[in-house]
């Protein structure tokens, strides 16, 4: 499993997203994850974008940029992620202690600690390899078990 951090923030599929962007997220990457080669098995890939400003920005629109940026470098080509969780988070309303970290390397569990409190967007992003039950089906609230 490859994470990392990126604090700057994040664009829209449907914005134009710059070279620039795409930089500052391969930076991010290399900051925190080595990948001797692009992989080329099948991967899983998760985005969280936590913010402390008010945004439009929608979970459906938040991976794409960053799956392309990652191109060549993590992987080979986007087209393997073949499955891809995204989420908004708003920490004006949500307190980061209740999200469960201790999977979550060292280095980069400590600094979306330290960020929660100094940064306005950070961005979680991780993959690995796919297996088949990370399919799962009725995802229910606690309080409609």
């Amino acid at each position: 499993m490859q994470a990392f951090l990126c604090t700057y923030r994040p664009r829209s599929i449907n914005a134009k997203y710059t070279d620039r962007y795409q930089e500052r997220i391969r930076e991010a990457f290399s900051t925190y994850c080595a990948v001797e080669q692009p992989l080329d098995t099948p991967l899983y890939g998760i985005v969280y974008y936590f913010h402390n400003q008010p945004n439009q920005l929608d979970a459906d629109n938040l991976s794409k940029p960053i799956w392309d940026a990652l191109e060549g470098i993590a992987y080979k080509d986007d087209l393997i992620i073949q499955l891809r969780h995204a989420g908004v988070i708003n920490l004006r309303k949500t307190d980061l202690t209740v999200f469960d970290l201790s999977r979550v390397p060292d280095l980069v569990a400590n600094d979306m600690i330290a960020f929660a409190g100094t940064k306005d967007h950070i961005l979680y992003v991780e993959f690995g390899s796919l297996e088949s039950e990370m399919f799962t089906f009725g995802h229910t609230a606690k309080e409609d078990r």
